[in-house]
């Protein structure tokens, strides 16, 4: 097995369906999307969260594909190309609106190698960030899992310990939270190369209806955001942890590659 890691990240993405907002129609989620204000708060927290725990990865062998709508603003464009280029391998594609399964596969298609046997395919927001060794745990773990199921059957792997990042006007807070349902960052889909399946082919609550699916808990592995600009509610579906400081600066130290004092900071 010859497995390309394939991080995919929608910024700011124009799609036609697959979230709330597609809704209101394509001009509408463009207005929405590419409001100066809006943009900047995405960069901002992109710069603060997404990146630095990409940058930091144990594992540095992977694959990024940053999704942007093909009239993504051109500043912006050449902004977000210059964030990334210190990773090994990014890329930025720019798409048409399609839904949201079509624009990621074609993303996670123009990315992909030709000596590639399987294609393990990640999701992760523009204003999330992983933990540092979740391209690692991918790589050990998933080919565990493929191989307690039927042959080339897709596999899911997925993690829910981890902090909470809510930005407000009233202060920003942290908070530990271990899920009850499957989270979508850092979410790994291990499949056969020319597979259809990615981790975008269903909702990710709904994944362990689909694919045999493992859950890692033990491990804080993310940093949700919660603020203003979420397109579907950020609640907590199982059990939160209020931790005092000192044990969050632990799990920030231990795990990520941030600060508390910076995230508590942040803008809202």
């Amino acid at each position: 097995m010859r497995a390309q890691v394939i991080v995919v990240i929608r910024f700011s993405y124009v799609a036609d369906a697959g979230f709330r907002l597609a809704r209101e129609g394509v001009e509408a989620v463009r207005a929405t999307l590419y409001a100066p204000d809006r943009l900047d708060r995405r960069f901002r927290l992109f710069e603060a969260l997404t990146l630095p725990s990409l940058l930091g990865q144990t594992d540095p062998d992977f694959t990024l594909a940053v999704l942007i709508g093909e009239d993504f603003p051109a500043i912006r464009r050449a902004r977000l190309a210059q964030l990334v280029a210190p990773l090994r391998d990014a890329h930025i594609v720019a798409l048409p609106p399609h839904n949201n399964y079509k624009s990621t596969k074609l993303a996670i298609e123009a990315c992909r190698r030709p000596d590639a046997t399987h294609i393990l395919s990640l999701r992760l927001d523009d204003d999330d960030a992983l933990g540092r060794d979740v391209i690692e745990a991918q790589k050990r773990i998933a080919p565990v899992v493929a191989s307690a199921g039927p042959a080339d059957a897709p596999v899911v792997i997925c993690f829910n310990n981890g902090l909470f990042l809510e930005l407000s006007d009233q202060g920003n807070r942290i908070f530990g939270v271990i899920e009850k349902q499957p989270l979508g960052i850092g979410m790994g889909m291990l499949a056969p190369a020319d597979a259809r399946p990615t981790i975008f082919s269903t909702d990710h609550r709904q994944v362990h209806t689909r694919w045999n699916t493992y859950t890692e808990a033990l491990t804080p592995r993310f940093i949700r955001t919660v603020h203003r600009d979420n397109d579907s509610a950020a609640l907590v579906s199982g059990k939160q942890i209020d931790y005092n400081a000192a044990k969050i600066d632990t799990v920030l130290r231990d795990h990520f590659s941030h600060d508390q004092s910076a995230l508590l900071a942040l803008a809202p």
